[in-house]
């Protein structure tokens, strides 16, 4: 088994991944970023989400509130060819940037291949050495070999909180009311309208599917996420409770989905109007885990704190999306104050049990209810680019200074 030595080492290649250890690289950290799919991005790329939400505000003139490493993505994407101009869903009221989810790959490819962090692509996490209140080592594994991997500084950003898994911690579940939010397969479909489509559109052709007898229709409000001008988008109603993260668990789940993804595009096809032409063409890679294992950091961000705008002195990003809520009896938003946010506090990111173990995206330390709000990808590029620097500072100071952590953050053009 090889050894690697790094500063630190970021598990997850998803929207806070790239974004970690872009900004870790940048602030002088000799970084090792891995991700176990053939691709970066994360749900965007891997679960065909196809809209970066949480980028934007939500009111009568959504303003922008995430920026640093997250809009150089935009601004790439752009650059690509795509409309980065926000929209807003006719039936939501949300604004977010739709995108083809091929785009994402080339952009932040470039992105990884321009910078001085090192990355590795089909590379699993299969264990993490824990001496007393420090990570010391992760061992990962390619179609190779095995290598121990040893840094100053740890960051998960698997979304499912793996490496916190691993190193024995404790993380929060979903909550006593109603576990985690559901988890969604996106399905590729063809020969719909190339307007905005409303939910209430789809809502009308699935009841009316299941009037009819079609099976395996279970959730009756979603979308299809497109872009504008398209006459093909992502189908995301397909839904189910995930019960943990085992392979016979997402074995089971995933087979239903695809069951279900058939059912819904008959349903939309046989009694939505002009859906007469759809066809279902693919699945997507993997199910899009919109809630799962999240850390106990220093600091639980809670529902009140998102729903109230809660501003605080330590912040490290903003989050302006509305809590969305996908439960078994429906989707669900709760919004905040037209065009507020709230803050995100640091402590939210740095483990309460180990000194040198960080987290971004979807694993933060928070309620159930926040991570509604926090989990989308506009607010884990922020998220992301905070523990990357975060991470920076502790290898440099065995310690995390706050004003420093912002000092360099608004270096990177990132909002506070």
């Amino acid at each position: 088994m090889q050894i690697l030595d790094y500063d630190v080492v970021v598990v997850g290649g998803g929207s806070a991944g790239v974004a970690a250890a872009l900004a870790a690289s940048r602030s002088g950290s000799k970084v090792l970023l891995i991700e176990r799919a053939a691709y970066f991005g994360g749900e965007a790329t891997n679960s065909w989400v196809s809209a970066y939400c949480g980028f934007y505000t939500k009111g009568e003139k959504p303003e922008q509130c995430v920026f640093g490493i997250g809009d150089e993505v935009l601004k790439r994407l752009k650059d690509y060819g795509e409309d980065v101009n926000y929209v807003v869903n006719p039936s939501t009221k949300n604004a977010s940037v739709r995108f083809h989810p091929e785009t994402v790959k080339w952009v932040l490819d470039d992105m990884m291949v321009e910078s001085d962090a090192d990355y590795r692509l089909c590379t699993s996490l299969i264990d993490v050495k824990v001496e007393g209140d420090k990570i010391i080592s992760v061992t990962i594994i390619d179609d190779e070999d095995k290598y121990e991997v040893r840094a100053k500084a740890f960051i998960d950003t698997t979304g499912d909180a793996n490496m916190i898994h691993m190193a024995g911690l404790k993380t929060m579940w979903g909550n006593e009311d109603f576990g985690v939010q559901q988890s969604s397969l996106s399905c590729l479909v063809t020969g719909i309208p190339s307007g905005e489509i409303k939910i209430e559109t789809l809502e009308a052709a699935i009841k009316k599917g299941k009037e009819a007898g079609i099976e395996d229709l279970h959730k009756e409000r979603g979308m299809i996420v497109k872009v504008k001008g398209d006459d093909y988008g992502y189908l995301t109603i397909p839904s189910v409770i995930l019960e943990g993260l085992d392979a016979k668990e997402l074995t089971n789940k995933l087979i239903d989905l695809r069951r279900q993804a058939r059912s819904y595009v008959k349903a939309i096809k046989s009694y939505g109007e002009g859906f007469e032409k759809m066809e279902l063409k693919a699945t997507a890679p993997y199910i899009g885990i919109r809630e799962s294992r999240r850390m106990f950091g220093k600091e639980i961000i809670t529902g009140e704190d998102v729903l109230n705008s809660k501003k605080c002195a330590d912040t490290i990003g903003r989050g302006g999306w509305p809590a969305e809520m996908h439960k078994a009896s429906g989707l669900q938003f709760v919004a905040m104050k037209e065009n507020d946010w709230f803050d995100i506090p640091i402590g939210s990111l740095l483990s309460k049990d180990i000194a040198n173990l960080f987290t971004a995206g979807r694993s933060i330390s928070c309620e159930s209810v926040a991570l509604a709000s926090l989990r989308v990808m506009g607010t884990g590029f922020a998220t992301g680019q905070a523990a990357g620097v975060i991470a920076t500072c502790y290898v440099r100071d065995e310690e995390v200074s706050t004003s420093k952590v912002q000092e360099i953050l608004r270096s990177q053009n990132a909002l506070l």
